[in-house]
């Protein structure tokens, strides 16, 4: 399976199994209406028609970096060497064209705490900690994932959008897939997050679509009560590694749909249906 280059908060590549019985409703169009890390994209099948999107500008723009500058995206991870004095100067550094923004992503990402855009660099400022800033910058590694994603992603539509401009285009036996900011911690992980009611016009965006949809989502009241009157909700958790502590602990998270999926094949993969 081809993996994503970045490291992202709550990415799904781990748990992909769980996507299945979503991923097999009949359509000719994926789009995934906040890419993020884009593992999941990476993970699924197939599909003729595939539109990536994100609402922040330089996640987009290492995606259309990707497909369309492999090569000069691979120069500028082979020459780098990441340090705390350049970290700084790309963090704040004006930038103009896809490739510069893209870069920039990959190597906040790759020398970040926990790959939070918005976070500190890893090891801290004095680089105390046994893991330096380079610890997760492997450029071969780096390239040789670069170069997989670009050949699927050729013929990808990428865009930065709001939202709403990606669920109400038009177009035929169309998916849409969703993983939008956690509702309690989103805007602490990611640099576009989602106010309440940019939750509330999501979830009334989705109540009048007639694509298909499926959603990730934390699960917490807030949510629940978005969606469990007109929507299936599957519960679901798996283990993730807590930032700050050696244990994993349990993360509990909803599958949304406006389709229903087999209930015995749900349970085999630890999703539990509710109507």
């Amino acid at each position: 399976m081809v993996k994503s280059p970045l490291r992202y908060p709550g990415a799904k590549k781990k748990v992909l199994n769980r996507f299945t019985q979503f991923w097999e409703v009949p359509h000719v169009e994926y789009r995934d209406v906040f890419v993020g890390g884009g593992s999941t994209f990476f993970g699924k099948p197939e599909c003729p028609r595939n539109w990536l999107n994100d609402y922040d500008e330089e996640i987009a723009a290492f995606f259309i970096s990707m497909r369309d500058y492999p090569e000069e995206l691979c120069n500028l991870v082979m020459s780098t060497k990441p340090t705390v004095e350049l970290w700084r100067q790309i963090k704040d550094r004006d930038l103009n064209t896809d490739l510069e923004k893209g870069f920039r992503t990959l190597f906040l990402n790759r020398t970040t705490f926990s790959g939070i855009l918005k976070g500190n660099p890893i090891g801290g400022i004095e680089q105390k900690s046994k893991y330096t800033i380079d610890c997760r910058w492997n450029p071969v590694a780096l390239c040789e994932q670069i170069r997989l994603c670009s050949e699927m992603l050729q013929g990808v539509t990428i865009t930065a959008l709001d939202f709403s401009s990606v669920i109400q285009e038009a177009g035929e036996n169309v998916l849409l897939y969703l993983d939008p900011p956690y509702y309690h911690k989103g805007n602490l992980l990611y640099r576009q997050g989602m106010t309440h009611e940019d939750h509330v016009r999501l979830s009334d965006l989705l109540k009048d679509t007639e694509h298909k949809f499926f959603i990730t989502y934390d699960d917490c009241e807030e949510v629940r009560e978005l969606y469990q009157e007109w929507a299936y909700l599957y519960p679901a958790s798996w283990f993730y590694s807590s930032s700050n502590k050696k244990a994993r602990e349990v993360g509990k998270e909803l599958f949304i749909s406006n389709f229903m999926i087999s209930e015995q094949i749900a349970c085999n993969f630890g999703i539990g249906g509710e109507n």
